[in-house]
Formats: structure tokens, C-alpha cells, sequence
């Protein structure tokens, strides 16, 4: 005969694991995006500034006058005195040495 154990006592029973079982659970949704393409227009005035450029002349004239005093020789004294000889000229004369009236 044999030894039955009385059910719950003894050796622990074995543990099965089996792989996981996965599923998979679909949803749909719905968003908007929305696409914006901008655009710019620029006007864009042109204006010339016309850069006129003028070079004035003038033109100016300068005379000069230069002087020069010329002297005929060195002066004689007074003519006639006592002693002044006789060939000397007077006051007023010609005198042919300097060209110059005495």
C-alpha cells in the first residue's frame, strides 16, 4: 500500500509561469495643423540726389612800386666861401661831374 499524504501538509506545489500575454488596444484621434505661409510686399522708393560740384576761380592783381633814392656823389660844401677855390660851381650851376644842376 501506499503513503498518501493528507492533502495541504507537506512539500509545497510547484509554480507554473507562463510569458506574459500582451495586447494591443487601438485609438484614433484627430488633430488640426495648420500651415501658415505668410507673404510681404515692400515698396521701396528711389530717390537721386544729384551732387553738383562747382570750383570757383578768382584771379587777383597787385602791383608793386619799388623807389630807389640815387644821390649824384658825396656833397661839397658851400661854393664861393673864402675858402672854397674858384673852379667849385655855385649854388644853381651846372655841375658836369654828377650831371646834376647846382
Amino acid at each position: 500500500m501506499r503513503h498518501r499524504r493528507p492533502f495541504g501538509c507537506g512539500m509545497p506545489s510547484p509554480t507554473v509561469v507562463y510569458p506574459t500575454k500582451t495586447n494591443e488596444v487601438h485609438t484614433c484621434s484627430e488633430s488640426e495643423v495648420k500651415h501658415i505661409h505668410p507673404s510681404h510686399t515692400t515698396c521701396v522708393n528711389h530717390h537721386l540726389v544729384k551732387n553738383t560740384h562747382y570750383y570757383p576761380h578768382t584771379t587777383s592783381y597787385q602791383n608793386t612800386v619799388d623807389q630807389v633814392n640815387v644821390y649824384g656823389g658825396p656833397m661839397q660844401g658851400p661854393f664861393n666861401t673864402p675858402g672854397n677855390p674858384g673852379n667849385q660851381p655855385g649854388p644853381g650851376q651846372w655841375n658836369p661831374q654828377n650831371m646834376m644842376p647846382r
